[in-house]
């Protein structure tokens, strides 16, 4: 009985013993997959769970707006004005840019950013302009401001310590702003004339959707690169029209915990705004180098 017991032993751990080892390995396996893919540092060993980017932009600007109200049905719809050449407002101009990331759960993050201008001038007009449905002929005051802020959610389908590449979802909250100004002269029977402000301003601000994909990849000791693309075109009424962002970025990092970064970065908007007697059209890019501190742990 010994004897047989002893054969049966072997036997038992023949079989056992392969199937152990083989989920022992596949354990191992599984456990540095997600090791890799929920590693929280990016590039190398600097930490990456909470990123933020803060810095400015300078940009070189097209701007076109078209303003009408009080539309007829059916009647004319008036080109756009160059903001740039006709009204003689800034063509560049140095902007705040912010980003920052916050990796909540595995391959998961949030994204979030904004980036604003701001850029006045005032001119004397060689010729009439028509805008808002107002007549402006002389001494006009001019301003454009955008505002882009945006969040998102992205899923890391790449994430380890040298690769990271997803896919992002969210709403970006345009605001894009044309005023024309002058001020008029209104004298007052027995006193003095008194100036009063006319002005229009041309305004869109709503949410649209956003869709995008970031890839980044480590290229040195704590130094990275890589692109974003954010666009999407849908209609949210009474707007329709479209949003295309890209950027290319490169990022150094001094410490684990302090880098800086640079990048080059192009945002076109193609927005209109049309309701029964009035039309906002903003045909409007601008385009220029970035520069950040980032802060990271």
């Amino acid at each position: 009985m010994a004897h047989i017991s002893g054969i049966s032993g072997r036997n038992s751990f023949g079989r056992v013993a392969p199937r152990t080892v083989l989920v022992a390995a596949v354990a191992l396996l599984a456990g540095a997959i997600v090791r890799a893919d929920s590693s929280r540092d990016f590039p190398g060993d600097v930490p990456d769970t909470f990123r933020l980017n803060l810095g400015g932009m300078y940009a070189w600007f097209n701007t076109d707006v078209a303003f009408q109200e009080n539309l007829t049905p059916g009647g004319p719809i008036e080109g756009g004005i160059d903001f740039q050449d006709t009204l003689g407002i800034p063509s560049s101009r140095a902007g705040f840019s912010a980003r920052g990331s916050w990796n909540f759960a595995g391959r998961s993050f949030v994204d979030f950013g904004y980036t604003g201008f701001s850029r006045t001038a005032s001119d004397v007009l060689t010729q009439d302009i028509d805008f808002g449905g107002e007549t402006f002929t002389a001494n006009v005051g001019v301003g454009v401001k955008t505002h882009l802020p945006y969040i998102d959610y992205r899923y890391g389908f790449i994430k380890n310590e040298s690769t990271q590449l997803g896919l992002t979802i969210g709403v970006a909250y345009p605001v894009l702003q044309a005023k024309i100004s002058t001020t008029a002269g209104i004298p007052i029977p027995g006193g003095p004339v008194i100036g009063v402000e006319v002005a229009r301003t041309a305004e869109v601000s709503t949410a649209v959707p956003l869709l995008g994909v970031q890839f980044d990849g480590k290229l040195g000791d704590r130094l990275s690169g890589g692109v974003i693309f954010h666009g999407i075109f849908a209609p949210v009424h009474p707007y329709v029209g479209s949003i295309f962002d890209a950027e290319a970025h490169l990022e150094w990092f001094l410490t684990r915990n302090f880098g800086i970064g640079g990048g080059f970065e192009y945002t076109k908007f193609n927005i209109k705004r049309e309701n029964e007697n009035s039309l906002v059209d903003f045909s409007y890019d601008y385009y220029g180098p970035r520069l950040a501190v980032i802060v990271t742990f």
